[in-house]
């Protein structure tokens, strides 16, 4: 049974009931199209009696919510929950002591990778899911009867779910892989992002004298600062590839500017000026860092070599070789050295092995 929380004698009783739970079937809506933070529409959670379908939009502060959320050193238990994390993360005092993924817990187990909920809750339990609020709008109010019974199907099953998948891996002795996967998740999501070097994302990068890259550079922090500020997506405020030619072919009139950013629809026209001093000047960051030149045909082959070891080991292990180690990975512990720090150990203990003989 579901229970709409709307009122601060239901949200009360609701924190009662969610501080005595030692873990949390959870799961939210909410909007990020028109925006760079995302807008909590809805919070379901899983109680004893039922499901809770909070509604933060009924209220000015949901803070209480926040610490109980993470009382009692809670497990959250959620499916694919990067961006759920993000929108719970104002509410939160601190992140939960655990997190269990079980798109990922399938993935461990073997089911694949990047089951979404329906799939998995069919797969494992034999449940059908309605699909028919994938794309609703969560923000409007009153949610209709088909929104509601949508949100409280996400967290219905979960703790069954969460149960068969953790009996899955125990009898593959993994449970501490998903343990670590879920620390590594929410180090992602609550640790602030580093602004710098932004440029290496893109592959023409390297292709750009060093001032070009500067320029790049600078260009990204500053959209990543004003996308912050004004709430707005990142390629609403400058996409990509003006970002790129802006960096390339700096304007050096202020009517040049406005020419190549008109079709930037959140771009702040106030601030153009200060765009156009940017790429004028832009200011040399200690952290800057050069984008990475292409590999050498040497290079490639010691990564073909170490891509052929981590797929035969993902097929030892029953898994897909993108969870053990992905392209950026191997391209970074060839060029460092090292793992990416926030890969779990599990992954770099059985990797550590392939790596020093397929790169030397």
């Amino acid at each position: 049974m579901a229970r709409w929380v709307a009122d601060r004698s239901a949200l009360n009783e609701t924190l009662a009931q969610l501080r005595e739970l030692p873990r949390l079937a959870l799961d939210t809506e909410f909007e990020r199209i028109r925006t760079y933070w995302p807008k909590l529409a809805l919070v379901q959670a899983m109680l004893a009696d039922g499901v809770a379908l909070i509604d933060p939009l009924a209220f000015a502060e949901l803070n209480d919510l926040g610490e109980a959320l993470v009382g009692r050193a809670q497990t959250w238990l959620m499916h694919s929950p990067s961006e759920d994390l993000v929108a719970l993360g104002p509410l939160l005092p601190q992140p939960p002591a655990a997190l269990i993924d079980t798109q990922l817990a399938a993935a461990l187990a073997g089911l694949g990778s990047g089951l979404g909920y329906q799939k998995l809750v069919a797969l494992v339990l034999g449940v059908e899911l309605a699909k028919t609020e994938t794309r609703s709008d969560w923000m409007r109010r009153p949610l209709s009867a088909q929104q509601l019974d949508y949100a409280a199907e996400d967290v219905v099953h979960l703790d069954a779910l969460g149960n068969a998948l953790l009996d899955r891996l125990d009898a593959l002795d993994r449970r501490d892989w998903i343990l670590q996967e879920g620390h590594r998740t929410l180090q992602a999501a609550f640790t602030p992002a580093q602004p710098g070097n932004l440029h290496h994302d893109y592959r023409s990068a390297c292709k750009l004298d060093l001032d070009a890259q500067r320029r790049l550079d600078a260009i990204l922090r500053w959209r990543e600062q004003v996308a912050r500020e004004t709430d707005r997506p990142k390629p609403w405020v400058i996409d990509n590839q003006v970002a790129h030619d802006l960096a390339a072919k700096p304007p050096q009139q202020a009517s040049e500017l406005q020419r190549a950013l008109q079709a930037q629809r959140a771009f702040p026209r106030a601030r153009a000026g200060e765009l156009l001093e940017l790429l004028g000047a832009p200011p040399m960051h200690a952290d800057f860092q050069p984008a990475p030149k292409p590999f050498t045909r040497d290079e490639e082959t010691r990564l073909e070599r170490l891509k052929t070891g981590i797929e035969a080991l993902a097929a030892e292990l029953g898994l897909e070789p993108a969870l053990l180690a992905p392209r950026k990975a191997q391209e970074a512990r060839l060029r460092s050295g090292r793992w990416p720090a926030e890969m779990p150990a599990w992954r770099r203990e059985r990797l550590a092995p392939i790596a020093d003989h397929a790169l030397g």
